[in-house]
């Protein structure tokens, strides 16, 4: 079953859904042929038994009043009488007494009324025994002769006769009473004298309307089968129409590494579509990756450029003019200095955040640290209100970068303090630093997170900034899950810049 379901795998997508849609509407279609064969047949058949039915009821109406007995009477079926002692009389039809027949169709029972009826169903084995002693039965009462009548006679009773033998017949039966100038038989009191007939209904009505339907069954299922296979593979390729433009659209982007292009999106709103559009979405990340990914190497490339060139600057002055080692080897360290820092911070972005966040981090703990280290740098930093703890999932190193880098920015901006504070939201914490400098404008909220961005380039350069801190802020955030926003409150100074993170669960 492996091996097979490994080859159909190889089998394209059409051809396998055209296999597949054939060999399951040839299932159902043939038991719906066989399933309709059935009931053409017992359909048929009931029809025949309810008609020789009525020809019982009007044999048993008709019976006491005729006095015709011969071998063969034209149209309907064979039929036979049976009085209620069980034994097999002579009736209109069939004159011949045949041997076990009575003991193959029973008689009424005693207290069968006038309209008493039944349906008797004997099996092909049940005849299959007799036939002999009926066909010698059967011939010794035919007209004998030559002439057409008594070839006709013989002819249709012999065919009659044939159609009882080894095969299932329908014995309908009727119930009735013969006068008593017609009831011969000793052993019946008058008024007594009752019969049974059976009519006697082979199944040929029933098998000629089967034969019928075999040839157009025989013949419409497979073609069935085939028109459905068909269907199926047509409506299959025409389906992957939009796929098959997909695939060749981003074959050919991949060739020409054109981004800018998008595959089509049919109008349908199934499947497809939603893989086209998310082949789209794709396209659009990629596109944007591969900008960003242009501006980084070309902002990196300006930063490098002006500490390597300050660099070499300073080796050519100290080559050039020995008297001056002593200062120009002090401005090459802080011209390396500028550099390591920058190729960490390009370092860290170009890092993958898939390490998990395990350890449980005290905001408040980090809080005072940082607030007793730069207390001494110029600019106070006042704590505001703060819980006892503020325990955040996280690793403890970036949460100190994140927030060194946003009391670097403020004070860098600030005038005379900067305020940090850390208050509970929703189910985690905002920690909060302000500076009371200008304040950004609403258009340089968002921008200061971007790579690189200097909204005062001579300040930025006289304290050696790289434009990274707050966009290596920003990532640090999101790798713990949380968001890092700018917000001024005019008319008020300053900006306020608030990092949330989830709170995490302690054990009590």
């Amino acid at each position: 079953m492996a091996e097979r379901t490994g080859v159909l795998r190889w089998i394209p997508t059409e051809i396998r859904a055209a296999i597949l849609a054939g060999l399951a509407a040839c299932v159902v279609f043939t038991a719906g042929a066989w399933w309709l064969r059935g009931h053409v047949h017992d359909e048929t058949l009931g029809q025949t038994a309810r008609l020789a039915a009525v020809q019982a009821r009007t044999t048993a109406a008709t019976e006491a009043t005729t006095d015709r007995s011969h071998v063969f009477e034209e149209g309907f079926w064979p039929k036979a009488e049976i009085d209620d002692s069980g034994r097999l009389h002579p009736a209109s039809g069939i004159a011949v007494t045949l041997d076990g027949l009575a003991g193959l169709l029973p008689p009424a029972p005693p207290d069968a009324g006038p309209d008493w009826t039944r349906t008797v169903t004997l099996g092909a084995e049940r005849t299959r025994g007799l036939a002999q002693k009926w066909r010698a039965q059967l011939e010794s009462a035919l007209p004998q002769g030559d002439d057409p009548a008594a070839v006709t006679v013989r002819t249709q009773a012999r065919h009659r006769v044939e159609r009882l033998l080894r095969r299932d017949l329908t014995a309908v039966a009727a119930r009735y009473t013969l006068p008593d100038r017609r009831c011969t038989d000793p052993a019946d009191a008058p008024g007594r004298c009752r019969r049974t007939v059976y009519h006697l209904v082979p199944p040929d009505d029933a098998e000629a309307a089967v034969a019928t339907l075999e040839a157009p069954l025989k013949a419409g299922v497979p073609a069935a089968t085939l028109i459905v296979a068909a269907t199926a593979w047509i409506t299959t390729r025409r389906s992957l129409k939009p796929v098959e433009a997909i695939r060749a659209q981003v074959a050919d982007i991949t060739d020409t590494t054109d981004l800018h292009r998008r595959v089509p999106v049919p109008a349908a709103r199934d499947r497809i579509r939603a893989l086209a559009e998310t082949t789209n979405t794709t396209l659009n990340h990629l596109e944007e990756a591969a900008e960003r990914q242009r501006r980084f190497v070309a902002d990196a490339s300006h930063e490098l450029r002006s500490p390597i060139t300050a660099l070499h600057t300073q080796l050519e002055v100290a080559l050039a003019h020995p008297e001056h080692l002593t200062d120009a080897v002090q401005d090459a360290l802080q011209a390396t200095d500028r550099l390591r820092r920058v190729t960490d911070d390009l370092l860290y972005l170009a890092r993958p955040g898939t390490s998990e966040l395990r350890e449980v981090v005290d905001l408040v703990e980090i809080a005072h640290e940082l607030a007793h280290e730069y207390g001494h740098r110029g600019h106070p930093v006042v704590l505001g209100p703060s819980p006892e703890e503020a325990p955040a999932r996280g690793d403890a190193l970036q949460l100190h970068r994140l927030l060194r880098n946003l009391l670097d920015n403020a004070h860098r901006h600030a005038a005379d303090r900067v305020t940090l504070t850390i208050t509970p939201r929703g189910h985690g914490w905002d920690t909060s630093v302000h500076n009371d400098g200008t304040p950004l404008a609403p258009h340089d909220l968002e921008r200061v997170f971007e790579r690189f961005t200097r909204l005062d380039e001579a300040r930025a350069r006289d304290t050696g900034g790289s434009g990274l801190g707050l966009a290596i802020a920003r990532d640090i955030a999101h790798r713990h899950h949380g968001t890092l926003t700018a917000h001024t409150e005019p008319p008020h100074p300053g900006t306020t810049f608030t990092l949330h993170l989830p709170a995490a669960k302690t054990s009590p």
